[in-house]
């Protein structure tokens, strides 16, 4: 009979193992070759405290999984959330008027936009797939790479990328410090007005906003009288077993580590896209080639496709894939099923049953508006004619790209249809 508990057990000396090796390994690398003082910085960079170490005290804080607290834990401003929600939606932000940061962060979609790599103005075509930003505030580094270390940074990244909004910053400054409306939201958010550090952060704190607390998971994790179904329960106890929990850990299941695409450089060649360089765009060290930020498994479900190419449809599919790359293992068909329910386990409630493509505007303007704290969502967002030109456009780029707009259910089955210097979205 499988023991859950030694198993855990030994995944902890496992895990302890292999920090200890990434802490001699970090300590020999960095005697082998010198270190630039930036890097050194972001390396040492610890992100937000209240964030990354949330639940510290919580009874499960020294165990594979903890739960995430409410977002009531985390008291913002009205006017910083509104102000952060406004420009979250707002298309202006982009040079020609086209893009705004939910055209590939879309909440009815996971956070994400359905399609294997996202798109920006005139249509250019990213180079990674797009990662959701609910719960993104709790991971330890932002974008694919990891090459931000807090969302603030992350933020201001994608308005002058030429392949996302392809705009001046500086213009984007005074582009709002000329508009009465956003001057005076500034001001009652920040007493310093409209800066580009006070932009970051605003959007920023809406990002912070797309926390989700309200999964199956969470709840068990909270309540052990609230039970999961057995077959996720099982899934649990299978993606401990088979080492999945070595990376998928934390408060996030993931978001807190780097690691390389699979278990050897061959192995990672096969699955890198040409040009592909992971963390090592940012460190200009080999030994980061192909290394990536863990992706956070929180919603999964609802995120296809996956990996940071997105070249993997479903979610099942991608166990298999994961199983092989990074533990050498074939996976049985009856443990893919078990792990697919348990990851469904972690979709949040607020996507039950929803469908962006079956809503009218008003519907699914006040669906989105529906998601948020308090009272936001006053802002700039697009409204009628504007959101129906901005929804065909978005359908047109995926018809062109010959991938049709994925929305998966927040079932445990995902079968049926449903981050150079700079990169796409949280690429």
């Amino acid at each position: 009979m499988f023991d859950e508990n030694s198993a855990s057990q030994r995944i902890r000396v496992r895990l302890t193992s292999a920090l200890l090796s990434i802490g001699l390994l970090g300590s020999i690398s960095a005697m082998a070759e010198p270190m630039d003082a930036d890097y050194a910085a972001f390396l040492q960079a610890r992100g937000e405290a209240s964030w990354i170490n949330a639940n510290a005290e919580h009874p499960l804080a020294n165990e594979a999984f903890r739960p995430i607290p409410s977002l009531a834990q985390y008291p913002a401003s009205t006017a910083k959330r509104d102000l952060g929600f406004a420009l979250f939606h707002d298309t202006s932000l982009s040079r020609d008027g086209t893009v705004a940061c939910n055209s590939c962060h879309m909440g009815m979609m996971g956070g994400t936009d359905g399609m294997s790599m996202a798109r920006g103005i005139d249509g250019e075509r990213g180079p990674r797939n797009t990662p959701t930003v609910f719960n993104a505030a709790f991971n330890f580094r932002q974008f694919w790479d990891g090459r931000a270390f807090d969302l603030d940074t992350q933020s201001l990244e994608p308005i002058s990328n030429p392949l996302e909004m392809g705009h001046d910053l500086n213009a984007v400054v005074a582009q709002l410090k000329e508009d009465p409306r956003y001057t005076a939201m500034f001001e009652e958010a920040y007493t310093d007005g409209v800066t580009a550090a006070n932009l970051g952060n605003a959007l920023s704190q809406h990002t912070k906003d797309m926390t989700r607390s309200d999964s199956a998971f969470n709840d068990y994790l909270n309540d052990e009288n609230k039970a999961l179904p057995e077959q996720a329960v099982r899934g649990k106890s299978r993606f401990n077993a088979l080492g999945c929990v070595a990376c998928h850990n934390g408060i996030n299941i993931g978001g807190n580590s780097y690691q390389p695409i699979a278990s050897s450089f061959t192995t990672a060649l096969q699955y890198a896209l040409p040009g592909e360089e992971g963390l090592a765009a940012r460190s200009g060290r080999e030994e980061d080639r192909l290394v990536f930020k863990v992706p956070q498994l929180h919603n999964v479900a609802m995120t296809a496709p996956y990996y940071h190419d997105g070249s993997v449809p479903t979610l099942k599919d991608t166990i298999r894939r994961m199983g092989a790359q990074q533990t050498g293992r074939i996976i049985s068909d009856q443990d893919v099923e078990d792990i697919n329910a348990f990851l469904g386990s972690l979709s949040s409630a607020f996507f039950n049953g929803m469908n962006m493509h079956n809503m009218t505007n008003d519907e699914l303007q006040s669906a989105v508006r529906g998601q948020m704290p308090d009272a936001m969502g006053k802002g700039h967002m697009m409204q009628g004619q504007d959101h129906a030109q901005h929804m065909q456009h978005m359908q047109n780029m995926n018809h062109s790209a010959g991938q049709g707009m994925h929305h998966a259910p927040a079932s445990t089955s995902t079968e049926a249809s449903p981050e150079p210097a700079h990169q796409h979205g949280e690429h």
